[in-house]
C-alpha cells in the first residue's frame, strides 16, 4: 500500500467517524455543534490536498468536485432545501472525499467520478424510506378514522391532502408540543370566509421551531382549540448521508448508475 492509497483510507475513515457523530447528534437534538466540521473538514482538506501533490493528474477534476459541491450546498441551504448542519456535511466530505475512492471497489462499482454528489442523491433516496412508512400508517389510520382523519380540513384539495399522506400524520396537540422533532403541517389563515386551518405541505429547513409552534397553537384558539392536528417529523437527514456513504461505499452507485443503465438501452 502506497501513501497515497493510504490517505484514501484514512479519508474513508473520517468521513465515517465524523458523520456517525453528527448522525447521532442529529438524531438525539436534530443539531450538531460547529466543532465537529471545524475538525471534519481541514483534516479532510490536508488529506486531499496531499493526494493532489502526489498525484497532480487529480487536480482540475479535484477542485471541480470540491466546487460543486460547496455550490450545492449552498444553493439547498439558499433555497430552503436544507440545513445548515447538512449543507456543512456535504462541504466536508467534498474537502474529504472530492472524488470516488480508488482503494474501494464496490459491487456496482461508480458512474461518475464526483463521491459527494453520490451521496447527497443516495442520501435523499434513503430519506424517502420514512415517506413510505408514513403513507402506510396514515393508510391504516384512515381505514379506521373514515372522515375523521381530515377533521376541520375537509375543505382542503386532494392533492394537498395526497402528500400529507407522505410527508406528516395526524397527532395530539400536546404530542406536538412535547416532541422536539414534530413541527406544526397546518397554519390558520383568515379570509372575506373568517378563519380556518389549512394544510401546509412544504416547509422551509432550519426554521426556528419554538416560534412557529408558539404562533401555530396561539392561532388554533380561532378556529376552537382542536386537539388533534397534523404535523411534519424533522428528519435527521445526516443519519441517512451516513447510511448514504456506507452504501455507495459497499454497493455502489445506484441512482446515477441506474439512469446512466437506462441510457444506454
Amino acid at each position: 500500500m502506497n501513501p497515497t492509497q493510504l490517505s484514501e483510507y484514512v479519508s474513508i475513515f473520517l468521513a465515517l467517524f465524523f458523520l456517525a457523530v453528527a448522525a447521532i447528534s442529529d438524531m438525539e437534538t436534530r443539531e450538531v455543534s460547529d466543532k465537529v466540521w471545524l475538525g471534519f473538514g481541514p483534516i479532510g482538506l490536508a488529506l486531499t490536498v496531499y493526494r493532489t501533490y502526489t498525484d497532480p493528474s487529480l487536480l482540475i477534476l479535484t477542485a471541480v468536485s470540491i466546487g460543486f459541491s460547496i455550490l450545492v450546498a449552498f444553493g439547498l441551504v439558499f433555497f430552503g432545501l436544507s440545513g445548515g448542519a447538512d449543507a456543512k456535511a456535504l462541504m466536508c466530505l467534498g474537502l474529504t472525499l472530492p472524488l470516488a475512492p480508488s482503494v474501494i471497489t464496490p459491487v456496482l462499482g461508480y458512474s461518475h467520478p464526483f463521491f459527494p454528489i453520490v451521496i447527497l442523491v443516495t442520501g435523499y433516496i434513503c430519506s424517502f424510506s420514512v415517506a413510505i412508512w408514513m403513507l402506510g400508517n396514515n393508510i391504516t389510520k384512515l381505514i379506521r378514522l373514515k372522515s375523521q382523519m381530515f377533521e376541520g380540513l375537509e375543505h382542503e384539495r386532494v392533492w394537498k391532502k395526497a402528500l400529507a399522506m407522505i410527508t406528516g400524520f395526524p397527532t395530539e396537540l400536546g404530542k406536538l408540543q412535547s416532541t422536539f422533532y414534530l413541527y406544526p403541517m397546518e397554519k390558520v389563515v383568515e379570509d372575506e370566509r373568517g378563519a380556518r386551518r389549512t394544510l401546509q405541505v412544504y416547509s422551509v429547513a432550519d426554521v426556528d421551531r419554538q416560534e412557529v409552534l408558539s404562533e401555530f397553537t396561539e392561532s388554533l384558539g380561532k378556529v376552537g382549540s382542536p386537539t388533534r392536528v397534523w404535523v411534519t417529523p424533522g428528519l435527521p437527514m445526516l443519519v441517512f448521508i451516513l447510511f448514504a456513504l456506507v452504501i455507495t461505499l459497499t454497493v455502489g452507485d445506484l441512482v446515477f448508475g441506474g439512469i446512466f443503465l437506462l441510457l444506454k438501452h
